[in-house]
């Protein structure tokens, strides 16, 4: 695709490890269409803690760079329009990372680096390696000038269901005030 948008500028993320990254075009309004440049993080010093879950879902954040083209300052209407689909799309994605029973909870706003970002709360739950968890997720939208940057993540909060050795390293891995903190950290500071 060319003349794709670079990815957003984050904070360093010591411990994680980009797994992925994709430009696309999610979505077009007659002669206006927005490019999304995307990429995926995982915590790999945690995952190395844990046994038996080298595959399966676990921490993540993503970050995303939404173009609107021609170049079109936010406005309500398309803030709203944008936070809408971001939703939606990052209830998907947390679906395909194995997430279930994921529910709205909170939408607020906070104070980024320039600006304001509305930030949607979800409860959630995880299985890994036959251990069920409950889990935090958020999404955050920050419009700038004829852009809009998306981030959004999942940890686990507690073990609510399952024994053994798998489960016990998740008790002692769990750390969700930390978790949450950093995820903040990130959404404040990214660019």
């Amino acid at each position: 695709m060319a003349d794709v948008p670079p990815p957003p500028t984050l904070p360093s993320l010591e411990g994680w490890v980009r797994v992925d990254e994709s430009t696309d075009r999610p979505f077009e309004f007659g002669f206006i269409h927005v490019l999304a440049r995307t990429v995926i993080y995982e915590d790999a010093t945690i995952r190395e803690r844990i046994p038996a879950i080298a595959d399966g879902p676990w921490r993540f954040l993503f970050a995303t760079r939404l173009e609107v083209r021609p170049r079109t300052p936010p406005s309500k209407a398309l803030t709203r329009l944008v936070v809408s689909g971001a939703a939606s799309g990052f209830e998907e994605r947390l679906a395909e990372r194995g997430f279930s029973d994921v529910h709205r909870s909170w939408t607020r706003s906070l104070a980024v680096h320039d600006g304001e970002a509305e930030v949607i709360r979800y409860d959630t739950k995880v299985t890994l390696a036959g251990v069920r968890l409950a889990a935090d997720a958020y999404l955050a939208v920050v419009p700038t000038d004829g852009e809009y940057l998306l981030l959004g993540g999942a940890y686990p909060r507690e073990v609510v269901d399952g024994a053994g050795e798998t489960a016990e390293a998740l008790h002692d891995a769990i750390d969700p005030e930390r978790f949450r903190e950093e995820l903040f950290r990130v959404i404040r500071r990214m660019e």
